[in-house]
């Protein structure tokens, strides 16, 4: 394969926790080990204050955020390959602004991961262009109703989702006239090494609540929040005797007490996420997720995947997780148990715990399969003809 000059765009320094940046450098150092040069951008345009991860609100001063995205980035190679524009604070950290200007005038690639970077002409040069929608439902809605965003992805060569059965047009989500190919979340599969023992509890990591998320589809309301559908399942740990549930969200405020009473396990998604290393850790020393996922997704079965799920099941920790329609193009029954309801989360739970040494290898095959960083990464490019 030819060796690119690639432009990846995110968000990371703005939202600098676990399960965001890791993201982000499973698609840098993917491509820079299939030999591409990589630079990474952020752009914080004059409304994406950043998080600090510390405080756990959003300020003018993103220091915190830069630290942890350098550290990572350079523990895994990839010292100095960020730029990050911050309007805000009226610098260019990481690069010079000269240096970045050069890049963008000789790049031959520019990703887009959830078009969350602000529509700048220089940052749009490459010759070849994609854009990655990681939120399927919400973002085609958005799309239709919205004749500035359906330009913005127009601007795009080739728009990737992780919707995977979006593209078949069986859903009946709006596709706005682009052809939306379908993608799985890559996986850098050595960051990832099996985690040791059968692992503690059944968890996940997310948010509780989620406002102004909500769409309507073919007149049906499908709702972005997990925290209700949560609520349908509060008495889990008591059909499950002996079962750690584990519920590390952020924003349960008073709905924490409540969960605990009922015998789930409950913890601040911040303590967890703030700090890379430990979120690593965290999903390594579990014994495998148990999740909801949204009903725009559910209902739809869309076909969308975690990318925090394929590090679970890349860490041989097997995933139970609500049917958004995966089974469709994944293995089901072994190390990834789709469920529909609490029956089925159930028998799920128990299947794990019958043997999760099994569950484990099944899941870790699972993720060299199909979420190998390389074969994902060298399809997305074979699409966009550069491979």
């Amino acid at each position: 394969m030819k060796s690119r000059r690639i432009l990846v765009a995110g968000f990371a320094v703005g939202f600098p926790l676990g399960g965001q940046v890791w993201m982000m450098l499973h698609y840098l150092a993917g491509l820079t080990r299939l030999g591409h040069e990589v630079l990474f951008l952020e752009d914080t345009s004059d409304w994406a204050y950043p998080f600090d991860p510390v405080l756990g609100y959003q300020t003018s001063d993103s220091t915190r955020g830069r630290a942890s995205v350098e550290a990572l980035f350079a523990h895994h190679g990839l010292a100095g390959r960020f730029a990050y524009v911050s309007q805000i604070e009226d610098r260019v950290f990481g690069i010079s602004r000269e240096e970045l200007d050069r890049y963008l005038a000789t790049t031959d690639f520019f990703l887009n991961i959830s078009g969350v970077l602000p529509l700048k002409e220089e940052y749009f040069q490459a010759p070849v262009k994609a854009i990655i929608d990681t939120d399927p439902v919400f973002t085609q809605v958005k799309v239709a109703g919205d004749q500035w965003l359906r330009d913005y992805y127009h601007r795009h060569d080739v728009c990737f989702t992780y919707g995977y059965n979006l593209p078949t047009g069986e859903t009946g989500v709006p596709l706005s006239d682009i052809d939306w190919k379908p993608l799985l979340p890559p996986v850098v599969l050595d960051f990832w090494p099996r985690g040791e023992g059968p692992g503690q509890g059944f968890t996940t990591i997310g948010t509780w609540e989620a406002r102004d998320r909500d769409v309507e589809v073919a007149g049906k309301k499908l709702s972005w929040k997990k925290n209700v559908k949560y609520e349908a399942m509060i008495d889990l740990p008591s059909r499950l005797p002996g079962a750690r549930l584990e519920l590390t969200m952020s924003g349960m405020k008073e709905n924490a007490a409540r969960f605990a009473d009922a015998g789930w396990q409950t913890r601040d998604a911040l303590e967890i996420s703030r700090d890379l290393e430990v979120y690593r850790q965290y999903i390594r020393g579990s014994m495998a997720e148990f999740t909801i996922a949204k009903d725009q997704n559910v209902v739809l079965k869309s076909g969308w995947f975690s990318d925090r799920t394929a590090t679970y099941l890349a860490a041989g920790r097997p995933a139970v997780v609500e049917d958004t329609g995966f089974g469709r193009y994944l293995p089901v029954g072994e190390g990834l148990f789709p469920f529909a309801d609490a029956d089925g989360a159930v028998a799920a739970i128990e299947a794990v715990r019958a043997d999760p040494g099994r569950a484990g290898q099944a899941a870790r095959a699972i993720a060299e399969a199909h979420f190998d960083s390389d074969c994902v990464l060298t399809g997305l490019l074979r699409e966009c003809g550069l491979a």
